[in-house]
C-alpha cells in the first residue's frame, strides 16, 4: 500500500510537470562545494567485568571526520527547482555518502538517489550542545561496548540508511509536513539497467517508510513533534537460520518532540525496532532506544545535558543494555569554526553470563571547521 501510494503520487506530480509544457532554465546548473572537518581527542577510563582496564583498548585516542559536499541547482521557468547533492566521505569505507537528485516546487519535493528514508529524515533531534557528541547522533563515540555501539533513535540499523530510494516530501501546511519513501533493494548501488535484488543473508528489500512532522510557534515557545514508521522484507534469512529463526518482515516505529522556550530546549525521542534475528525459541527480538536532553544556547555558546538508553534482545533470550549520560559545551570562535568539550559516563550490561560488561568515563575536546 505504501509503495502504491508513493509511486502513484509521484506519477501524478510528474504528469503535472509535463503538461505545463517544455520547461527551460535561464541558467545552467553550476556546482558549489561545502563541507566540514571535525576532529576530537578523548581520555578514556573504562573497566571490564573484572574491574581492570578493558583489555586491548586505549586510555586516550584521536579521531577525525571529514565530508565534502558538491551540490548545485537551477530554477526552470515553470518555477520548479532541479538540482543534486553528493557527499564525499574522507574517512575510508564508501567514497560517497548520500547523493541524490531533487525536484522542488509547489507540489513539495521529490528525491531520487542514495538518501535517508522519510521516517529518518523527519525524525526529531534531541537537543545537544555539541553535535560532535550528540546523545543519539554522534560523529564520535568513545568507550567500548561489545554489543551496542551507541544510542540510535534515528537510524534503525535494519537496512542501509542510504539505500537507493525514491522519496517524496509534501509542502508544509500550517506547520504540518508529510513524507514517504520506497527502496526496492537494501543496497546503496543499483545495477546499470539490471533488476538484481539483495541476496545477502539478512539483506532487505521493499523498504517502505512514512513520516510526519509538525512545527509551530505558540506565543513564546515552539513545538516540534515527529512520528515515523518503516518496514522491510528480508529476501533471504540469516546464514544461521537452521538454528535461529528469522523475522522476514522487520519494522521500526519512532516518536519524538522538542519544546523550545527562549534560550532553552527540552526534548527527546523513542524508537522500537523488530530485529531480523529472532530468539532461539522463535519469539520476536526487539531493540528499544530512548534519548532525552535539555539544551541552552545564547550567542556563540551552547550547552546540554543528555541521557540515553538502549536495550537489545539477543538470540539467547537475553537482553543487553547500554546507558549513557553526556554533558557538553560548545563555543563558536568565528564563522564556521567552533571548539567544545564535555564528559560522558557509560554503563554497558552484557546479559550473557560472563559477558563483556563495561563502565567508562570519557573526557573529550573537539574542534569543527565548516565551509
Amino acid at each position: 500500500m505504501k509503495k502504491t501510494l508513493l509511486l502513484g503520487t509521484t506519477a501524478l506530480i510528474a504528469a503535472g510537470v509535463v503538461t505545463t509544457g517544455v520547461a527551460q532554465a535561464e541558467d545552467p546548473i553550476s556546482a558549489g562545494i561545502s563541507g566540514y572537518f571535525r576532529t576530537a581527542m578523548a581520555v578514556i577510563n573504562q573497566d571490564d567485568s573484572t574491574g581492570e582496564l578493558a583489555a586491548g583498548n586505549a586510555s586516550h585516542t584521536l579521531a577525525n571526520d571529514i565530508e565534502i559536499t558538491v551540490s548545485g541547482s537551477t530554477t526552470l521557468d515553470n518555477g520548479i527547482t532541479a538540482g543534486f547533492i553528493a557527499n564525499i566521505e574522507g574517512n575510508g569505507g564508501d567514497a560517497l555518502d548520500e547523493r541524490f537528485v531533487f525536484f522542488r516546487g509547489s507540489f513539495g519535493q521529490i528525491r531520487v538517489g542514495q538518501t535517508e528514508s522519510a521516517r529518518q529524515e523527519l525524525a526529531n533531534n534531541t537537543p545537544t550542545g555539541n553535535w560532535n557528541f550528540g546523545i543519539n547522533s554522534p560523529f564520535f563515540s568513545f568507550g567500548t561496548n561489545a554489543g551496542i555501539a551507541f544510542i540510535r533513535t534515528s537510524s534503525d540499523g535494519l537496512g542501509d540508511e542510504d539505500s537507493l530510494k525514491l522519496v517524496y516530501f509534501s509542502p508544509t501546511f500550517n506547520g504540518l509536513r508529510l513524507a514517504a519513501s520506497y527502496a526496492p533493494d537494501g543496497g546503496e548501488n543499483g545495477a546499470y539497467g539490471g533488476n538484481s535484488r539483495d541476496a545477502r543473508a539478512g539483506g532487505t528489500q521493499n523498504e517502505a517508510g512514512v513520516g510526519i512532522e509538525f512545527s509551530h510557534n505558540f506565543g513564546d515557545f515552539n513545538l516540534r513533534a515527529s512520528a515515523g514508521y518503516e518496514s522491510y522484507v528480508v529476501g533471504q534469512c540469516a546464514a544461521t537460520a537452521a538454528t535461529v529463526s528469522c523475522d522476514s518482515s522487520p519494522s521500526t516505529v519512532q516518536f519524538g518532540g522538542t519544546i523550545t522556550v527562549g534560550e532553552f530546549s527540552l526534548g527527546g525521542e523513542w524508537s522500537q525496532s523488530d530485529l531480523i534475528l529472532n530468539s532461539a525459541d522463535g519469539s520476536g527480538n526487539e531493540r528499544e532506544d530512548i534519548a532525552l536532553g535539555i539544551g541552552y544556547g545564547s550567542g556563540p555558546y551552547t550547552a546540554s545535558l543528555n541521557w540515553g538508553q538502549a536495550e537489545v534482545d539477543q538470540a539467547t533470550d537475553d537482553t543487553d543494555k547500554l546507558e549513557i549520560w553526556r554533558a557538553m559545551v560548545d563555543y563558536v570562535v568565528g564563522p564556521g569554526i567552533s571548539i567544545g568539550a564535555g564528559v560522558a559516563f557509560g554503563e554497558f550490561d552484557d546479559a550473557t553470563a560472563g559477558g563483556a560488561d563495561n563502565s567508562y568515563t570519557t573526557g573529550v575536546v573537539t574542534a569543527a571547521v565548516s565551509f
